[in-house]
């Protein structure tokens, strides 16, 4: 099931938008996960439905640069402190 899911800095006080996180509760076919944006410095929403082992490089939608996933709990630094403090809120099913 996919949540919604905050990411905030308990450092700096960094709060991303909420972001869809993992498969959609009405349609599996959905797919979400966070990325972050270098050019951005934002934690950003990827869309990965209907990606498959072919699509490997994933745009940011506000400046067209490519995101890199957050793949480990340990690996969530802040994008603006890069402090290693982040909080993730996990809300809502979406």
């Amino acid at each position: 099931m996919g949540e919604y899911t905050t990411f905030e800095c308990r450092q700096c006080g960094y709060k991303a938008e909420r972001i869809r996180w993992g498969v959609g509760v009405y349609d599996p076919r959905q797919r979400f996960m966070p990325g972050y944006c270098v050019e951005c410095g934002s934690i950003v929403e990827v869309d990965m439905t209907g990606a498959d082992i072919h699509v490997d490089e994933f745009r940011c939608a506000t400046c067209d640069s490519e995101l890199f996933f957050l793949e480990k709990a340990n690996s969530y630094t802040c994008p603006r402190c890069k402090a290693q403090d982040m909080l993730l809120r996990q809300g809502e099913y979406w």
